[in-house]
């Protein structure tokens, strides 16, 4: 599995397309939509189905993807920084210049750590100063 069948509107009026795994920076289910929600640097598109059968199959097929939180499913082979006193996920820039970030709850912080420091060991970690 290398593309998923994704929409870019959330009542599919536009059709499938398919979406390079590899692009995905973070998905969320958002709840007044009834939806997952996936980002990439770029775009946002839609698709259906649980988070937790998400994760899942993602893993199952070889992808570094966490269960960020509840309700986020983060690709850990996208973080460029992640910030150790406010549990932020960043993504890098997009083609508009705005840095793209994810929040993580504590437990997902540290589930996201322990992958990143086995996928990408040199990825940059913010703190704030001890004053």
């Amino acid at each position: 599995m290398s593309s998923m069948s994704v929409t870019r509107d959330a009542k599919g009026d536009s059709g499938l397309i398919a979406l390079e795994i590899t692009e995905i920076t973070y998905m969320e289910f958002e709840r007044s939509l009834y939806r997952i929600v996936i980002h990439t640097k770029d775009e946002v598109f839609y698709t259906v189905g649980t988070l937790k059968y998400w994760v899942t199959t993602l893993k199952s097929s070889g992808y570094k993807f966490v269960l960020a939180d509840r309700n986020t499913l983060i690709n850990v082979t996208n973080i460029t920084q992640l910030d150790k006193t406010f549990h932020v996920a960043y993504f890098g820039e997009n083609r508009k210049g705005i840095e793209q970030k994810c929040f993580l709850s504590e437990k997902g912080y540290k589930e996201v750590v322990k992958e990143v420091r086995i996928a990408q060991p040199n990825i940059t970690f913010i703190e704030l100063p001890l004053w």
